[in-house]
This record gives structure tokens, C-alpha cells and sequence, in this order.
């Protein structure tokens, strides 16, 4: 038997069972630009699969559903290519590719893409005191003294995923509540969003921030009396984390590992990871070395790193990720007008000018921009930037999009990266907005006007798994009861369109996926038990997932 033949070998029709197994001894692993290791010029980058994968030329796929074409019947998928021909059984056999996998009535996707992650620190998640599913401040707390009494004095816990509107307090943490709860650790929580954390006054003092913040932190400390809360706001979360005690790079890889696993598993095979710095890059670069990445990965830095990047990690590096304002949750998002629940309209960090400028700065290196903008008054100033640069301009989130917004969406025609989940986890979104409520995450709306959607988890903040984002896409809340759906209905997705914004193209695609269901899913559990059983990644199928 040849090496590259099944280690179960070959039915007399050819056709292949769907479990076989292949031989590489011997064999290397073919790619578009040469072998093993590549990356493109625009920093798609692949690693060393040699060790995983099987190769026996081309491969003919038959017997499946292709969500996106159920005119689809069968592909070819060649090595280092992907898909080199797609249509009718009879068509794709007259290529004559050297095997033959019948996949049993399988669905079939493209490879998808999360468009907006930040891949390192979800990778810290796993190791994080995970608090999604508080619903106290006292359970806040009684999580907080377990994990200290578990790490000993003196260790510092961090957490995150609180949510103070789903507490039964309805009010913030504070530095007092974390002294009860561990007087001898410093403690640091991470709200959801990201936007917003409380520290306990043991972190306050090794962080410097009991006393006086630096500048660049002036009104970022919430302080009453001219003493702190412990509420830590955007800019001051992560200059607080960075300060916090990070596991070894040789820990960080195994938690990275883990991350491209679980992507993997979803049949995600293209990332985009936000707000970068160099040790991520660093990172990704050595699994990339390797050959542990085993997916495409694009980076946009933070803009301090425009222009400064290490020569060895630029073809990591596809653009740079700015912020307009903040979040709804700790109601930063800034709005054009107050917020239905509280007097204020949020924070604006930068101005449509200061953002065409950076789009113009990012352009003379060859990189795109991309800028956080969830409130109406953030989306309009990135909108206007695209006017006055007249660049391209990635709108991250686009969360509340009014109709004369959606007019500018027609005229501009931007990529909008949007996060579906939001819609599951923002249950007090209707409180923050009231009537506005009708145009936050409006995709419907959003893909009419031409723009270009892409479907993204915002890893950690939301599950990294893009089936439960389709979820929520389709449903909009509606089984759980949610007062968005009431507002938004208009808004759902076909599964179809859903699925659509995690791809990168339907027609030939670079990557296959074969998932572990012979129908569409319909109900929240058939969405979360959607798997991937097969990857091709351009053509050449990674083993085991």
C-alpha cells in the first residue's frame, strides 16, 4: 500500500471513508510559495503543518449541503490552493483528482473568519477568575475570597466578565468590596466590555494609583472626595493589566495553543486580532516558527507601534486599531444625545480630523485602518474621517446606526465588523437607549446599504465560538425573551446571511470545513453543538482538530 493511500484502504469505487487516516513519512507539505512555511503580502500566515496534515494531490468532496450554494455539489481542493473547482459532481470528476471523499450528507461551509479578537488576551482568560455568571456583588465577592484563600497571600487575582446591571445591587463594585473579600491579595476585576475594572486597595498601592494617577490618566480614576472608588476607566484598564504579573512566554504559547484549538474546532481558520502590541506579535511569530499556528493570522497594532514594528514580525501586521469612545455598558459609548438611564453621553476620544489623520499615517506604511466606534456620535466622526482622508476606514462594532448614519453607510461604503452576540449579552441595552434601541445592531440595515459585514466575536468580551454570533444573528433575542427583539425584529438574518458575514468568499474558497451536522441548525443547543470534523486549510487538511 502507498503511504499516502488510506491506512484503511480504498473502497473499489475509490471513494474514501470519511474516518480514514494517512502516512506522511517521507512527505513534506507543499504550499503556494514554496514549502512548509509562507506568509503573503498581506501577512496571511500559515505554519509548519507537515507533521498534522495529509497530502495525496487533489481531493474531490461529494455527498454534502453547501450552505451558501445548495446548487454546490462537490469540490476540488488542491494543495497550497484550495477550491480549483466547485459545481456539479460530473464537472468536478472530470478533473480527475487523485481521491475521492464522500462525506455523508455533511454540511459544508467555507472556512470562517472572526474579524475582530484579541487573541492574546483571551488566551489570559483561560486563566482569569471567570465571573460572567455573577449575579451579586456578595458572589462577586465570595468568588474573590476563594481564589485568594486557593493563591495564598500576597498573589494577585484577576477576573473578569462582571456585569454590574445584571447584579442584583445595580451598582458598581468597589475597592471596599474587594478588601473584604481579600485584604492580603491585590485583586483587579475586569468589567465585560473591557472598558471598565475595579481594584482593591492592595492593587491601588502597587499600581501607584491610591494617591494620584499619572496624566495620561487624569479622569480615568473614578475618585470621590479625592479618594479612589476603585473604578478603573477605558485608557486605565489596560495601563493596569500590563502591570499585573504575566505567566512565562512559555506558558503564554501553551495558552495561545489552546486558543487556535478552540478556533479550530468551530471551523474558524482566519483571525483577526485587535489592539496588538509586540508581545503578541513576538508570541505568534514563534508558534508560527513551529509550525504550531495552524490558521491565518492578521494583526492591527496599537498606533504606537505605527511605524515601529521589528522587521521580522511586519508580515504579521495588517493595519492599526484606534478608539472613538468606549462601551454601552459603562455607558463611555459616546452618544449624540444623553443616555435613557443616566445624564451623560458618554466619551469621545478622538475627532473625526485626528482620526483622518492616523488613516493617513497608517496608508503611507500600507496599512488599513480600523476604529472602535460603538455610539452614533463615534460612528459619525469615523464616518466624516472617511470623507476627509478620503481613505478606507474599517468601523469596528458600528453598534447604533440611525437612518442618517445608514444614508452616510450607502454613500461611503464601509467594512463594518459587527459582533452579534451583543445582541444576547447587552440585556440591558433598551434602559441605556429606549427608543434608539431600534437601530443598534442593525445588520439588516447595515448590509442593504452595500457596506461590507463582517461577523466577529470580540473574544474575551463575548464567546469566541461564531456559531452562538449566527445564533444570534438569526433570533435576535426573540426565544430568550429579550426586549430587543421587540425592537429589532426587523433586523434578523437569514442563516444564510448570518453565516455570509463569516466568510471571506463563498465562490472557491481558500479553506473547507466540514462540520458534524447533516441539516441547518434551528434552536440555540443545535448552534452550540455545531462542530468541525474536517479542515482544509488551502486544500490541505490539518489532522488531528
Amino acid at each position: 500500500m502507498s503511504k499516502l493511500e488510506g491506512s484503511r484502504g480504498k473502497s473499489s469505487s475509490g471513494i474514501l471513508p470519511l474516518s480514514a487516516s494517512f502516512n506522511l513519512t517521507g512527505h513534506r507539505l507543499p504550499c503556494a510559495h514554496g514549502w512548509i512555511n509562507f506568509a503573503d503580502k498581506r501577512g496571511k500566515c500559515f505554519s509548519r503543518l507537515a507533521s498534522r496534515a495529509s497530502v495525496a494531490g487533489e481531493v474531490l468532496l461529494v455527498n454534502f449541503k453547501y450552505l451558501l450554494n445548495e446548487e454546490v455539489e462537490a469540490f476540488v481542493l488542491a494543495p497550497g490552493k484550495g477550491v480549483v473547482c466547485e459545481g456539479s459532481e460530473h464537472k468536478c470528476r472530470s478533473l480527475r483528482p487523485s481521491r475521492t471523499l464522500d462525506l455523508g450528507g455533511r454540511v459544508v461551509v467555507p472556512g470562517l473568519r472572526d474579524a475582530h479578537t484579541h487573541l492574546l488576551p483571551t488566551a489570559l482568560s483561560y486563566r482569569l477568575l471567570d465571573l460572567r455568571r455573577v449575579s451579586s456583588v456578595e458572589e462577586l465577592k465570595g468568588a474573590v475570597r476563594t481564589a485568594a484563600l486557593e493563591m495564598g497571600p500576597g498573589s494577585w487575582v484577576v477576573g473578569r466578565g462582571w456585569d454590574q446591571d445584571k447584579m442584583v445591587e445595580k451598582r458598581y463594585p468597589t475597592r471596599h468590596d474587594l478588601d473584604e473579600a481579600a485584604p492580603e491579595n491585590p485583586v483587579l476585576l475586569v468589567r465585560v466590555c473591557g472598558h471598565a475594572a475595579v481594584a482593591n486597595t492592595k492593587a491601588l498601592e502597587k499600581l501607584g494609583l491610591l494617591f494620584q494617577e499619572p496624566e495620561e490618566l487624569q479622569g480615568m480614576v473614578v475618585r470621590e472626595d479625592g479618594k479612589p472608588t476603585g473604578l478603573l476607566l477605558e485608557d486605565a484598564v489596560p495601563w493596569a493589566l500590563a502591570r499585573v504579573p504575566k505567566p512565562g512566554r512559555a506558558a503564554l504559547k501553551e495558552l495561545l495553543r489552546k486558543v487556535v484549538a478552540e478556533y479550530l474546532r468551530y471551523g474558524v481558520t482566519v483571525v483577526h486580532s485587535m489592539s496588538v502590541d509586540i508581545e503578541e506579535l513576538s508570541l505568534i511569530r514563534g508558534l508560527e516558527l513551529d509550525g504550531e499556528l495552524k490558521l491565518r493570522y492578521e494583526a492591527y497594532v496599537k498606533p504606537e507601534l505605527l511605524g515601529n514594528v521589528p522587521e521580522e514580525l511586519r508580515h504579521l501586521v495588517r493595519g492599526v486599531k484606534a478608539f472613538a469612545d468606549g462601551s454601552f455598558g459603562a455607558r463611555t459609548a459616546a452618544l449624540r444625545e444623553q443616555y435613557s438611564d443616566h445624564p451623560s453621553s458618554g466619551t469621545l476620544l478622538m475627532t473625526a480630523e485626528e482620526i483622518a489623520e492616523l488613516c493617513r499615517a497608517a496608508g503611507s506604511h500600507g496599512l488599513e485602518l480600523a476604529v472602535h466606534a460603538i455610539g452614533d456620535k463615534a460612528v459619525e466622526e469615523v464616518l466624516r474621517a472617511m470623507t476627509i482622508s478620503r481613505g478606507k476606514i474599517r468601523v469596528e462594532h458600528a453598534s447604533l446606526t440611525p437612518p442618517d448614519l445608514l444614508e452616510l453607510f450607502s454613500q461611503l461604503r464601509p467594512t463594518a465588523a459587527v459582533q452579534p452576540h451583543f445582541i444576547l449579552s447587552d440585556t440591558w441595552i433598551v434602559d441605556r437607549l429606549g427608543a434608539r434601541t431600534r437601530w443598534v445592531y442593525a445588520f439588516k440595515s447595515l448590509a442593504r446599504t452595500g457596506s461590507t459585514l463582517m461577523g466577529s466575536s470580540d473574544s474575551p468580551v463575548e464567546p469566541l465560538n461564531p456559531w452562538l454570533g449566527m445564533y444570534a444573528a438569526v433570533h435576535r433575542g426573540e426565544p430568550e425573551g429579550l426586549p430587543i427583539a421587540e425592537f429589532t425584529s426587523s433586523e434578523k438574518l437569514s442563516l444564510r446571511e448570518a453565516l455570509s458575514m463569516y466568510v471571506e468568499r463563498a465562490s472557491r474558497p481558500e479553506d473547507v470545513v466540514v462540520l458534524n451536522i447533516t441539516r441547518e441548525p434551528l434552536s440555540r443547543e443545535d448552534f452550540a453543538r455545531v462542530r468541525a470534523e474536517r479542515v482544509f486549510l488551502k486544500g490541505v487538511e490539518l489532522q488531528p482538530l
